[in-house]
């Protein structure tokens, strides 16, 4: 068996590996872009496919740009050295082909991708594993697909406030009397957890069975930026989760707001937001700009309840369901302090919850923001059998986005599909699709 081959790749892998051909059977291998040629090591050999690992590129694309960045694959960025541009381009690629092999969606109802207004230092938040490296206190990411934990010094992808900002805590942590986590002893700090939003910085620490004392506290929060800092207590050596079952504030603020489309949100430390916010306002007003006016519109994963509030003006009663409780009382508390009293959210797992709705009234309009994970069998369901006018899916996966189309295709037609670049140098892309009954 030859192990060892050179190979030219002509297309882009979902997870932003290049994909050449060997004897008709496509060989995925990290690092190279299409049209490059390499020489490459055959590591796994399956029926229908094989992998690989590079050795080194023979002859590089026209689409690389060469830098000196390090960290790129660490932070899952694994297009950084392609132009923008063709970045642009592969993705909107890569969502046209999961739309026609599991959705048979027209490649014709996809639109051009909205690229990104900023491609470095997009990133809003980091939660970031901490260990100590030469002696100090430092912060790094995992190499993707295993346990090896890389220091990162720096990073062009995170906010640069947010950069400046780690830096200053990590070194007052490192002077302080907290040690970084020892499974052992189930103490320590285990991960450091920030939002920056508006030059204002929220910052959690992820700790064992600690007291954080008085004086990091302080120490910590003469920091500027600072807005609030919190401590959350995770003890479970196994668990993939970050927070533990709690969190609860050290000093400052309660939370952090971010303004939308003039809706005022208030962020608890565990809510989810989008990391990429100037490009997150664009998709929810494109997502709102789809609801007609309507009587009843229900907003499912509606999370903090973003979108349902900046839609209050399109519909006499929204509904958000969302699993979360804490998002669930995000969602309540924004909707009061922004005067909006025509929306309900419920804590609720989504089909359970749209069942419990449409039990109740005729829905008109579904928004629905799923994990990447998509909507399950149940909620196909549920929709289906509410049957509402539109339905308007923002997806941040096409192969969960497609299957799903595929299945609500027996009463639904695609009107069109918009993508979004939300997180430049990634193979990621999400997109709004609408589907009008009939």
């Amino acid at each position: 068996m030859v192990k060892n081959m050179k190979m030219k790749f002509i297309k882009m892998g979902i997870n932003g590996e290049g994909i050449g051909y060997a004897d008709h059977i496509p060989v995925f291998c990290d690092g190279v872009f299409p049209g490059e040629e390499a020489e490459v090591e055959i590591t796994q050999k399956n029926k229908t496919y094989w992998r690989a690992k590079l050795i080194r590129i023979t002859f590089f694309s026209k689409e690389r740009v060469r830098t000196e960045y390090k960290y790129a694959v660490e932070e899952g960025c694994p297009l950084f050295e392609m132009k923008y541009p063709c970045q642009m381009v592969h993705k909107k690629e890569l969502l046209e082909e999961a739309l026609i092999k599991y959705g048979n969606v027209k490649r014709t109802l996809v639109r051009d991708i909205h690229p990104s207004p900023i491609t470095l230092g997009y990133r809003s938040q980091c939660k970031l594993p901490v260990q100590e490296d030469h002696h100090l206190v430092q912060t790094g990411m995992y190499v993707p697909g295993t346990n090896h934990w890389h220091m990162i010094d720096r990073s062009l992808i995170q906010d640069p406030l947010l950069e400046k900002t780690r830096v200053k805590i990590l070194k007052r942590v490192g002077r302080s009397y907290m040690h970084v986590w020892d499974p052992k002893e189930e103490k320590g700090l285990r991960y450091l957890v920030m939002r920056c939003i508006d030059g204002k910085i929220q910052c959690t620490l992820v700790t064992g069975k600690d007291k954080v004392h008085k004086e990091l506290i302080e120490d910590i929060m003469s920091i500027s930026e600072m807005q609030g800092l919190f401590q959350s207590i995770n003890t479970d050596k196994k668990s993939v989760q970050i927070f533990g079952s709690e969190v609860h504030k050290l000093a400052g603020e309660d939370t952090q707001s971010v303004v939308m489309e003039g809706i005022t949100l208030q962020l608890s430390p565990q809510s989810f937001f989008q990391l990429n916010i100037p490009q997150a306002r664009e998709l929810y007003h494109m997502a709102v700009s789809k609801i007609d006016p309507c009587d009843t519109l229900v907003e499912a994963y509606c999370g903090i309840g973003a979108m349902s509030l900046m839609a209050h003006e399109k519909a006499k009663h929204i509904y958000g369901i969302e699993a979360v409780e804490d998002a669930v009382n995000n969602a309540k508390m924004n909707a009061e302090n922004n005067g909006i009293d025509n929306a309900e959210f419920i804590c609720a797992d989504a089909a359970a919850g749209l069942d419990q709705i449409a039990a109740k009234t005729k829905i008109d309009v579904i928004l629905a923001d799923p994990p990447r994970s998509g909507m399950d069998e149940a909620m196909i369901a549920s929709i289906l059998k509410a049957r509402p006018k539109k339905i308007i899916y923002v997806s941040c996966n096409p192969a969960t986005l497609a299957r799903n189309l595929k299945d609500l295709k027996h009463k639904y037609h695609v009107a069109t599909v918009i993508p979004y670049d939300l997180f430049p140098h990634t193979p990621l892309v999400e997109s709004i699709t609408v589907l009008e009954r009939g």
